[in-house]
């Protein structure tokens, strides 16, 4: 009998798991995992509620319900001033994770190359290579993670069937520009690459930064695949409700893989979602978001200011990167998983950048450097500034 062979051979738990469980069995605050500890808004909750009582309790209709599609069309317009058609446009998923991974098995065959841009989320790397592409990764800027457009030429070539970009970055919150969106408009325009924009933080934008989307670049609309997430924006992340927008014979190539996939996902879910999103609560909810999120942001910093932690305010998103290079120089899964493991359920949870970095990025330099979470109640967020204010002093 043949050896089974993996098609993932170097892949394992991911290092969310990995850390949530770790807190779990030290019992450490766990700032690692990026999941908020308060519920959703309460008229959603009973919205959904409401939606099940109704009888939303099937199948959902495998693009989405359709009121849902509806609401995220006439969003994208009042954003972007792009129009999208809810009928063949827009399809809803189980979280963006499904529907980034449906996306690349349609659009990477074998042989093709899938620039990531690093650090990035780790889905993107055994999504390519289950579709038997080859991956080219390009470091981001160490200075403030924003685009080296110089190194981007560079890496494109006519195999370049893909970009993978996170707007804004996850781990690091940085966010892009509209003349960087220009500027990557104008390096593609004698390419046939398309774009896989990773958008699930998306409104999620501080000190006045404009919430950009690669669809805000009229050029790269046609070759733009966009997904987004629910379960984000209205602290829902176990809802697993996300979307993706693209071009109409995109978008039918993809509901190919999708419907084969996960079909559809959670109806009352999407039910309650959409009447929230169309009710007054809805609108104030996503009015305050990123001004919720920035006091959480601004709270967890004041709290670390004048210590030995260094750091960039997150521009984005609802997580920080920490440098801890002055007081520690071990390796940044040796130093996450001590500080996690400290007696007495004093440790902290926190993520290690480096599986952030693709395994083909091995000459790049990995900084000394971390990603916390604060999308947490203030309460957490205290305990966790005091625990990380200890923490130079753990070995």
């Amino acid at each position: 009998m043949a050896l089974w062979k993996s098609k993932l051979p170097n892949v394992g738990t991911t290092i969310f798991t990995e850390m949530s469980a770790k807190a779990h069995e030290f019992g450490a605050l766990n700032m690692s995992q990026g999941f908020p500890d308060f519920n959703p808004p309460r008229a959603l909750r009973e919205m959904v509620y409401q939606a099940m009582m109704d009888g939303h309790n099937q199948y959902a209709p495998m693009p989405g319900n359709l009121k849902l599609r509806e609401w995220i069309a006439t969003d994208v317009k009042r954003r972007t001033q792009h129009e999208c058609s809810p009928i063949s446009e827009i399809t809803i998923g189980a979280g963006a994770s499904s529907l980034i991974f449906a996306a690349i098995q349609t659009l990477v065959h074998s042989g093709d190359e899938v620039i990531v841009l690093a650090p990035c989320y780790d889905l993107y790397e055994p999504a390519v290579r289950l579709a038997g592409g080859g991956l080219r990764v390009v470091p981001l800027k160490q200075d403030d993670f924003h685009l080296d457009l110089d190194a981007l030429g560079k890496a494109l070539s006519r195999k370049t069937r893909l970009i993978i970009v996170n707007i804004p970055n996850n781990p690091t919150g940085a966010t892009w520009t509209m003349d960087e969106l220009d500027d990557l408009a104008a390096l593609l325009s004698d390419s046939n690459a398309l774009i896989l924009s990773d958008e699930v933080y998306g409104p999620m934008h501080y000190d006045r930064k404009p919430a950009l989307s690669i669809l805000h670049q009229h050029e790269l609309r046609e070759r733009s695949i966009v997904t987004a997430s629910f379960g984000k924006i209205l602290h829902a992340t176990g809802w697993k409700i996300g979307y993706l927008i693209a071009p109409m014979h995109w978008t039918q190539e993809i509901r190919k893989v999708h419907q084969y996939d996960v079909f559809s996902t959670g109806a009352p879910f999407q039910e309650g979602i959409a009447r929230f999103l169309a009710s007054s609560d809805g609108e104030t909810h996503l009015e305050g978001l990123a001004g919720f999120y920035q006091e959480k942001r601004d709270r967890l910093l004041a709290g670390l200011t004048g210590s030995s932690w260094s750091f960039t305010p997150a521009e984005a998103g609802y997580f920080q990167v920490l440098d801890y290079s002055s007081f520690d120089d071990r390796d940044d899964r040796e130093v996450t998983h001590n500080w996690c493991a400290q007696s007495k359920g004093q440790g902290i949870a926190l993520i290690p950048l480096s599986p952030f970095y693709p395994a083909t990025d091995a000459e790049q330099k990995k900084p000394r450097q971390v990603r916390v979470c604060f999308a947490k109640n203030d309460t957490t967020l205290d305990e966790g500034i005091e625990r990380l204010l200890q923490v130079p002093q753990m070995k």
